[in-house]
């Protein structure tokens, strides 16, 4: 299916103006995440479900359900709707919604500090780099601003861009490899925990190397609307906290979080007569690949989980400007806040680490 390329960021702004201030007569305390995707595997739990699955929400009063959107555009509308209170967006995604009108988000908490996209291609595929995907078919999840926008950084350097490639929307199972495999598409461009997951189910294909510039760039945040952390900065710390809590948790026992998952989500646990050794090692291979991409295991137990700075975000808005795809004036801090970044580390490390180690 052909990706309709600006759609859905610009129904973010549109939506808006006809919605005001709707959509926060619930109890703040009663609190929705909204993640982008349709397939919620085991990559997902550090960016809400399992601080909700240890607890870590509960004891400090509020009450988080974690609902799924297909894809960037819609985990905007939710928020934007008061349907959910806080998403998963990309600094890109952000800055790319705001370039088509003011739109009230702000991300509040940097779950991702890292760029973490690549393309994957055939292992005996001729593409080399990535101006060689010029003319070329290039899958997709789903539309993701982020990823078509690092695509035309990627592509940038040599000279081209994603308006020279055909872009299909690919899925998130299994499809998108079939697609890879048969030639249906040219490369497939995701994440190391996605890229994890076709490994574990057996799927052979070659991830071009990331670009150095890439750990200089956030990946994934938590966006909230701007009416919504001026009326409950409370909740937005709390939230903030429990995610900063669970990446202590998962530095020192990220094997105990895959059982945590299956049962939450029993439906992805073994089937009987499944290996469950093996299945454990599958999952936490997953998972370990969204850690580094968090940076968790490189990053002390004492540091700023879910911190931004400003120069982080000038530089997202300097490459989006510098490859076109934004062509206004952006003020960035109206779109991120690091104000909650003391609240959210206000915890006891070694509580956290002991809970850990005894899970």
């Amino acid at each position: 299916m052909k990706m309709s390329r600006r759609t859905v960021i610009g129904v973010g702004a549109a939506l808006w103006l006809g919605l005001g201030t709707a959509g926060y007569a619930q109890d703040a305390d009663k609190v929705t995440i909204a993640l982008s995707t349709t397939d919620q595997d085991i990559s997902y739990e550090p960016y809400g479900p399992l601080p909700a699955q240890l607890g870590l929400f509960k004891d400090q009063g509020l009450d988080v359900d974690v609902q799924t959107a297909a894809s960037t555009g819609q985990v905007i509308q939710l928020l934007l709707s008061g349907k959910a209170q806080f998403g998963q967006v990309s600094p890109d995604a952000l800055l790319l919604t705001a370039d088509n009108g003011d739109v009230p988000l702000k991300m509040v908490f940097i779950l991702v500090r890292k760029m973490i996209y690549s393309a994957a291609v055939l292992p005996d595929s001729k593409i080399a780099n990535y101006g060689d995907f010029k003319g070329k078919t290039i899958g997709y999840p789903a539309y993701l601003p982020s990823l078509v926008s690092y695509m035309d950084n990627r592509m940038a350097d040599y000279g081209t861009s994603t308006k020279d490639t055909k872009e299909v929307d690919a899925g998130y199972g299994v499809t998108s490899m079939e697609a890879l495999k048969s030639g249906t598409v040219d490369a497939f461009v995701a994440w190391p925990g996605l890229f994890a997951a076709y490994e574990n189910a057996g799927y052979k294909f070659r991830v071009l190397p990331e670009a150095e510039w890439q750990s200089q760039y956030y990946g994934i945040g938590l966006v909230a609307r701007a009416d919504f952390i001026e009326k409950n900065p409370d909740v937005v710390a709390k939230i903030g906290r429990g995610l900063a809590q669970s990446s202590v948790f998962l530095k020192h026992n990220a094997a105990s979080v895959v059982d945590t998952f299956w049962k939450a989500y029993p439906e992805r646990a073994p089937l009987p007569g499944e290996d469950k050794e093996t299945r454990h090692k599958q999952e936490l291979n997953i998972l370990s690949a969204t850690m580094n991409q968090m940076r968790i295991d490189s990053l002390a137990d004492d540091f700023k989980w879910g911190s931004q700075d400003k120069e982080t975000w000038d530089r997202h808005l300097a490459l989006l400007k510098k490859t076109g795809q934004v062509k206004n004036d952006i003020d960035v801090t109206k779109y991120f806040t690091n104000e909650f970044s003391d609240k959210y580390n206000d915890f006891d490390r070694a509580a956290i680490v002991e809970k850990a180690k005894s899970h």
